[in-house]
């Protein structure tokens, strides 16, 4: 559901995936999955351009790459390290 007024989520819909990511039990043991709208993301692989109205928000089997995650894993060390400094 949309709020009618502002074209966009309210911020109880925008926090409720987070919520539902952090305690439900049907998550228990799952991992490496992305969520939208309280549930688990289909993969689209379709390429859409992106625009201030139309972010794409399904999942995409890159998001899922293990070692593209890794790489950003380290990436974000590194850049958090060099901004301690």
């Amino acid at each position: 559901m949309i709020d009618p007024e502002v074209g966009k989520k309210t911020v109880e819909q925008g926090a409720a995936t987070i919520v539902f990511t952090a305690s439900s039990p049907l998550l228990d043991g799952v991992g490496g999955v992305y969520l939208k709208d309280n549930d688990v993301a289909p993969i689209d692989d379709a390429v859409r351009p992106m625009t201030a109205d139309s972010i794409p928000a399904d999942a995409n089997s890159a998001m899922l790459d293990p070692e593209d995650a890794a790489r950003l894993w380290d990436l974000s060390e590194r850049l958090l390290r060099d901004r301690a400094r």
